[in-house]
């Protein structure tokens, strides 16, 4: 759990899931925008500077960041530690026993059709609003809310997220704000070397990218 560590001591992190896109400008100055490929996560991680090489702890991790290399995927979350779960903060309406009600009925394209027949509460309620973290139990990728979507009056709400759905999920609980996990394997990994006050000195940062099966 090398990569989960190392974030939850990170002093930085930066968030990118911008969808690649190319841009052209033709002789009549229209400007172009074409994009074939999805949002993708990806994350560079700023290491932490205080880890001391002289203490087990630390000899532990730096062996298994360098067994895990390039090669290994691990499954982390963003908010790991006591006050940085703002990171991914649920920002609903929906308390946690009311969260746990909630299931995929189906999907189609960006839009989760999700079950909140057995969920209380007022109907001007927000199940999600935009930019909440949803995840399908069990699932390998999670999405965020592009809208603010409400309870309602009905058995179903539509929750459009940020890219297409990637995974046959239906029928499974939902997971919200915190609980969701990214499945990452890192594409920088930068060398550390060691002063001689026995401080680590990373060469960089870290980046981390999801892997898409």
């Amino acid at each position: 759990m090398a990569i989960q560590t190392l974030i939850d001591g990170a002093t930085s992190l930066t968030i990118d899931k911008q969808v690649p896109t190319s841009m052209s400008v033709s002789r009549g100055q229209k400007l172009r925008t074409q994009s074939r490929s999805i949002s993708i996560y990806k994350f560079v991680v700023g290491l932490n500077p205080g880890l001391t090489y002289d203490t087990a702890t630390t000899r532990e991790l730096l062996n298994a960041y360098d067994v895990q290399g390039k090669i290994t995927e691990e499954a982390v979350k963003l908010s790991n530690v006591t006050g940085s779960s703002w990171i991914t903060d649920y920002l609903g309406d929906l308390n946690a026993s009311a969260r746990a009600l909630t299931y995929i009925a189906s999907h189609s394209g960006n839009t989760f059709t999700i079950n909140v027949s057995n969920v209380g509460g007022s109907a001007t309620a927000a199940v999600v609003k935009a930019g909440d973290f949803i995840q399908a139990a069990n699932a390998r990728y999670p999405y965020q809310a592009t809208s603010t979507v409400l309870k309602g009056s009905g058995s179903t709400i539509s929750v459009p997220v940020h890219r297409d759905i990637m995974e046959t999920n239906d029928g499974a609980n939902i997971l919200f704000g915190n609980n969701v996990t990214f499945r990452v394997k890192m594409i920088d990994q930068p060398p550390y070397s060691v002063t001689p006050g026995r401080y680590v000195e990373w060469g960089g940062d870290m980046q981390l990218m999801e892997n898409l099966t």
